[in-house]
């Protein structure tokens, strides 16, 4: 499959035997901080930390390689963008194409679990109801590559998408959904390419509350977003300023890879039962291992920097004709702001929305079965 500019081929994906080797001795060898003694209040415990390189020492590689030998894996290239893209055809007559697309620290890993929830018919819908999945990953992510220097912003990487599905994999028309940065990418297929997009689904997208004319609730969660960036988002101030600042540590060392990443995911999540976050510790080390063996998680800060420096911001009060489906999860130990109906509407046709407790951040990895049944309800109407 190629035009101009565009070439598909079919690859194989895996780490380098030296690198994992030079992993496990940097993992033996780390430094353990000073005890703070305060809880997760000033993020990972020392404690926390410890178990968690334990266990990344002990992490099967080999059965995390097994699994991603189990999937068709393709390199896309885009004019000067290589993408690493995941494909799984949907069982049926009529598979909807549904792009999938991930935010951070996350990675088109998160997504694997919906992959029989959407590809496969069940129960309660013919197979008239599957979709096949194209699941990439985001540039300077995993097993995709760099960026330009100044890193994509999500309008960019849309286009990127668009050209992908439509000149690369050959759909004229596809549905999409996506999450975190993931969301922002959605909703710009959504603005940009119209006449392609069938439908769209966003969890929990981060929306900017506008300036004036603000209804009481959408007055109110501008406030909670002040509050929430002045004692959460220091993360992502540091990524849109400072970005090679942090890329050093956590390139050099897997301890602070693991930190860095590890406290979000913990903060970022909604609980089991017992306590323990339902983005599985297993689905942790594969996420850290990919991104160490790959050595993207410098580039992965990319987006924040490239988005805030961009000055390309979705307009507000000109929404996108596209269907627009949105599910606000919560239930996360640090729970984000919940942006208000009315917000979304001024920049989304919302033509569905739901609510859930639970699902925090990663509700793909949280609650598959809750995101693939929504998803599967939205679509139904717009194939």
């Amino acid at each position: 499959m190629a035009t101009s500019n565009l070439r598909v081929e079919e690859i194989s994906v895996g780490f380098e035997s030296d690198t994992l080797e030079d992993l496990r001795l940097r993992l033996s060898r780390w430094r353990r901080a000073p005890d703070l003694r305060s809880g997760w209040e000033r993020g990972a415990p020392n404690s926390w930390i410890a178990d968690l390189l334990a266990d990344w020492q002990r992490f099967d590689v080999d059965a995390l390689q097994a699994r991603l030998n189990a999937l068709t894996h393709y390199r896309v290239h885009v004019e000067d963008q290589e993408v690493h893209v995941v494909q799984v055809v949907g069982s049926g007559p009529h598979p909807l194409p549904l792009l999938l697309t991930h935010g951070w620290p996350g990675s088109f890993l998160e997504h694997l679990n919906l992959i029989p929830l959407l590809t496969e018919s069940q129960a309660s819908a013919d197979d008239t109801e599957t979709f096949t999945l194209v699941i990439p990953s985001l540039p300077g992510f995993g097993f995709s590559g760099l960026p330009p220097d100044q890193g994509r912003t999500a309008r960019e990487v849309a286009g990127i998408w668009h050209r992908m599905m439509t000149e690369g994999f050959g759909y004229e028309s596809y549905a999409a959904h996506g999450s975190d940065l993931g969301a922002g990418v959605t909703s710009w297929l959504a603005h940009d390419y119209p006449r392609n997009i069938k439908g769209i689904h966003l969890a929990t997208p981060g929306l900017r509350a506008h300036a004036g004319g603000r209804s009481p609730a959408e007055e109110r969660f501008a406030e909670t977003v002040t509050e929430w960036i002045a004692e959460e988002g220091g993360y992502m101030h540091e990524h849109a300023t400072k970005p090679s600042t942090l890329a050093v540590s956590i390139s050099d060392s897997p301890a602070g890879l693991a930190a860095w990443i590890g406290e979000k995911v913990v903060a970022w999540s909604s609980k089991l039962n017992d306590g323990t976050p339902a983005f599985d510790r297993d689905l942790l080390l594969s996420t850290l291992t990919l991104y160490w063996a790959t050595n993207t998680s410098a580039s992965s800060l990319l987006p924040y920097w490239a988005n805030q420096h961009a000055d390309v911001t979705l307009p507000v009060d000109d929404p996108s004709p596209v269907p627009t489906s949105i599910t606000i999860f919560g239930g996360e130990q640090v729970p984000f702001p919940k942006p208000p109906r009315e917000l979304a509407k001024r920049y989304f046709n919302v033509t569905d929305w739901s609510e859930y407790s639970t699902g925090g951040h990663f509700p793909a990895v949280a609650e598959p079965e809750i995101l693939a049944g929504v998803i599967r309800r939205f679509f139904r109407p717009l194939r």
